[in-house]
């Protein structure tokens, strides 16, 4: 997931181009990692350590491993770290980049040193992003909301990226007491704890995309479609809260889902709403905790 939201970092920063963007992705999915790229962004070695090596791998038929130990920069434990670390798709991202001669390797390293610097991100929140795994993802973006909120978007997440698209990523959360929508799905869990939860966004933009990716596209092809089978990603997330909740002897019921494809504001005392970008267009989810709300 980093790798798509410091790609869009990049954009806006001017860094690379959506054309940019498009060849490194699809250059991306065809290969792997190498280890050097993997050594410099691990800080385990300089650009100049994996010249040397690279070098000399020109020169002796040995792995940049063996060579790397040889020459005492790194030990067989670190060897065998970075090889797991080679299916990382952040870094598959920054060899892309690199390979493609988009930026150099020092003007990615300093790009990504202006992110942390940018969203006061410390270095254990660096290495949780770079791991690209959603559970240590998610609660960087909202680590101040409740555990309950965690939960349920940690959920939602999951649920998009596996079932919808696996290249989703989520951008800062805003919190607020309005939200307007151009159409909106909603859903209300209602006991111990009154849970709202709704996706919004434009039916003919992201909505769609979402709702495609879930249901198919044989099934959407109508906006009441669109807003159904989103209802239903919905009441899937929350069945899966509740039924945690519930094993944890949580008393909690579920209203039925409901819809509307016309303009609109949802209002709270306090929203937050996670951007969720699927396919390359922005959809909004929105939680409300324990408050009453109006539509």
């Amino acid at each position: 997931m980093f790798d798509r939201i410091f790609a869009d970092y990049l954009l806006t920063a001017g860094k690379l181009s959506d054309k940019n963007l498009d060849d490194i992705f699809s250059n991306q999915e065809q290969r792997r990692v190498r280890l050097g790229v993997i050594a410099v962004s691990e800080k385990l070695l300089s650009i100049e350590q994996v010249e040397e090596i690279n070098q000399l791998q020109a020169i002796y038929d040995m792995r940049f491993g063996d060579i790397a130990v040889q020459k005492g920069y790194l030990t067989d434990e670190q060897v065998s770290r970075l090889l797991v670390l080679q299916g990382n798709a952040f870094l598959a991202f920054m060899q892309s980049v690199v390979d493609g001669n988009y930026m150099t390797m020092a003007d990615f390293n300093e790009a990504l040193d202006a992110y942390q610097k940018a969203n006061n991100f410390t270095l254990s929140n660096m290495e949780d992003l770079k791991s690209c795994d959603a559970d240590r993802i998610i609660p960087i973006f909202i680590y101040d909301q409740p555990e309950l909120i965690q939960k349920l978007c940690g959920i939602m997440i999951r649920t998009m990226s596996r079932l919808i698209d696996y290249r989703m990523f989520i951008k800062s959360p805003t919190v607020s007491s309005t939200v307007n929508f151009p159409a909106i799905c909603v859903q209300e869990l209602k006991g111990e704890h009154n849970i709202v939860t709704a996706l919004s966004g434009d039916l003919d933009g992201a909505l769609f995309e979402a709702a495609v990716g879930f249901a198919g596209k044989e099934n959407v092809t109508e906006p009441e479609d669109c807003l159904d089978a989103l209802c239903e990603l919905i009441n899937c997330v929350n069945g899966l809260l509740a039924t945690e909740m519930s094993n944890q002897n949580v008393d909690i019921d579920m209203d039925a889902p409901f819809a509307s494809g016309t303009s609109g504001s949802l209002r709270s005392d306090s929203i937050l709403s996670l951007p969720v970008v699927i396919y390359g267009k922005q959809m909004e989810l929105h939680v409300i905790l324990d408050q009453s709300y109006s539509i």
